[in-house]
């Protein structure tokens, strides 16, 4: 035990722990300016407390994760992904229950009774997405070199990735939980791009993308009544989207979390109104509005330095990926880079009205046990990519010191 501890010595030395730590720090302070206007819906409330309480939950998870080898992680992971498709199918066939509470229209948390934590399987089933894809991506590279690929093979590996995402969205997205399938299909799209897939293929795919989703949000606004048989959208969905083309048009229903999140943040100005300022009042301030809270109370100065700490630790895990000589690790890390990634942008991006509303949080930041705690094992997984790396690069740096030293000799 005290060698797979002292193996792990490298992590103190990677720049993702201090980024960590001011995450930490960024969480705590805003969900303490946010609990004012959280108490409206949630009154008297600790949600500072629950928040130290589920990162002390995740420290433990991110532990746990360091101590297994990358290996065994890897051989786990399809039971990994039958285990939360199992709960994802739990949530499907069972419905809203005692259960299975209904939130905000959405049927998408397990309650476990006694500890006030609903626990929601799509956070955790984006990771093990992640371990899967990247297994069947560093197989595929390994039976089709890269001078060899052919449409047919790239087109196979597609079609092999679609296989696995297939189930678990078919699950996830009548929740509903449009945000989490959105999340997952780009976090695959990104694997899938830097897996070496020819850059005109994605082009294409995008393309068709942009077209397809401008022709829906047209559809949205002028003829909803297809889309709710077409797609089976609820109107919870509907009325997000009203919510976002037309915020301060629908301030009084649809509208009004994202119309009153604007104000905030647009009356905050560069150095905001101070903490605990409730200057505007928006829903879910602790939670997927929290971006607001910190443009609303701590201003431009508040919000830049946000954003600066995720493109700072997005880049470390981007470079950890770029770094590691093992393929597998590598896949893996780029995944994390992509959920993370597109899942801040998401977030800061619908609080900025650029994008829908779709109920993201904003990962190491928002108040939920579900997202911390998903996040923090993603960090431990890319934490234990970093010391296996190092550890593989150390090797051959000495094995290539001895080849020079008895080479010397011999001349």
């Amino acid at each position: 035990m005290k060698e797979k501890l002292k193996s792990l010595t490298p992590v103190f030395y990677t720049p993702m722990l201090i980024y960590f730590v001011l995450f930490v720090a960024i969480s705590l302070i805003a969900i303490a300016s946010a609990t004012p206007l959280a108490w409206v819906q949630f009154p008297g409330r600790n949600f500072v407390f629950r928040q130290i309480a589920f990162f002390g939950v995740g420290l433990v998870a991110t532990f746990c994760v360091l101590l297994f080898e990358m290996k065994w992680i890897r051989f786990l992971r399809w039971g990994i992904y039958l285990i939360f498709l199992s709960l994802l199918l739990l949530i499907f066939f069972i419905g809203e229950s005692a259960l299975i509470p209904n939130i905000n229209g959405a049927t998408r948390w397990i309650l476990i009774p006694g500890i006030e934590f609903q626990f929601q399987p799509s956070e955790f089933m984006r990771i093990a997405l992640i371990l899967v894809i990247a297994d069947v991506i560093q197989k595929h590279n390994e039976k089709v070199l890269h001078e060899k690929r052919t449409f047919q093979t790239d087109l196979w590996l597609i079609i092999k990735s679609l296989a696995v995402i297939a189930p678990p969205l078919a699950l996830i997205y009548p929740q509903p939980d449009t945000g989490i399938a959105i999340l997952i299909l780009l976090t695959t799209a990104f694997m899938l791009i830097t897996a070496g897939i020819k850059w005109t293929y994605i082009i294409v795919i995008g393309g068709v993308g942009i077209v397809i989703a401008y022709t829906l949000i047209n559809l949205i606004i002028n003829n909803p009544e297809i889309l709710l048989d077409a797609l089976d959208l609820s109107p919870h969905q509907l009325n997000r989207i009203y919510g976002w083309t037309d915020p301060f048009g629908t301030i009084l229903n649809h509208g009004r979390q994202l119309a009153f999140g604007l104000q905030g943040m647009g009356t905050g100005g560069i150095f905001g109104h101070g903490f605990q300022s409730h200057a505007s009042f928006f829903p879910e301030a602790h939670t997927d509005f929290i971006f607001a809270v910190i443009g609303m109370d701590f201003g431009l100065i508040g919000s830049v330095v946000v954003v600066s700490v995720c493109l700072l630790f997005n880049f470390s895990i981007l470079n950890t990926a770029v770094l590691n000589r093992d393929h597998y690790n590598s896949h893996l890390c780029v995944g994390i880079f992509a959920s993370l990634m597109t899942q801040q942008f998401w977030n800061i991006s619908m609080t900025l009205g650029i994008l829908p509303i779709t109920g993201v949080t904003l990962p190491f930041i928002s108040h939920g046990g579900s997202s911390v705690l998903s996040s923090m094992i993603m960090l431990g997984l890319v934490l234990r990519s970093y010391v296996e790396g190092l550890t593989i690069k150390r090797s051959t740096t000495i094995f290539r010191e001895d080849v020079s030293f008895f080479e010397e000799k011999i001349i």
